[in-house]
């Protein structure tokens, strides 16, 4: 009996994945993901300046080891923007993402941590079987978009809170 619990635990610890730091120099943070984030760029036409939109993702809810993808987005905002602007574009962001995914929210609530405006959110999408939560920060003239997506029936909380609790701005 002893022998088949050790077994079992050495059988968990394999397929736990490794989390490790994913630095991205060009969008100036780090954070830590258990898997590749890709990254994929793209300039969007603005009446003034153009925007280079970043996205970071890897990872799927129908992956067997983990079931968490995970996706950072980051632009330089057009201009340094107010309290009201940036609560507006907050919740911008977040309706675009529900209406996409056919979400529904279940809390937002906004904070000013360390001289950045974050938003932080979580909603429920698949009729109630997955899970998004998301950071959305402003810090200075940089947006950051952070969303973790799960199925609820893997209580993915732990491993989502892993993920954006651990962003970091670097230089």
């Amino acid at each position: 009996m002893l022998s088949m619990l050790f077994l079992a635990t050495s059988f968990m610890g394999f397929i736990q994945a490794e989390w490790t730091w994913s630095i991205h120099p060009e969008s100036n943070f780090k954070i830590l993901a258990p898997f590749e984030l890709k990254h994929s760029m793209t300039e969007m036409p603005t009446a003034y300046d153009p925007i280079i939109y970043h996205q970071y993702n890897g990872g799927s809810v129908t992956d067997s080891l983990l079931g968490l993808a995970l996706i950072v987005d980051h632009y330089t905002l057009p201009e340094v923007a107010d309290s009201a602007y940036q609560r507006e574009l907050f919740e911008n962001t977040i309706d675009q993402i529900l209406s996409t995914i056919d979400g529904d929210l279940i809390y937002m609530d906004y904070t000013d941590l360390s001289h950045r405006d974050v938003c932080i959110w979580k909603a429920s999408y698949l009729d109630g079987k997955g899970i998004i939560r998301g950071n959305l920060i402003i810090a200075g003239d940089q947006y950051y978009g952070l969303q973790a997506f799960g199925l609820t029936k893997n209580n993915p909380d732990d491993l989502m809170n892993k993920f954006l609790d651990s962003f970091k701005m670097i230089n």
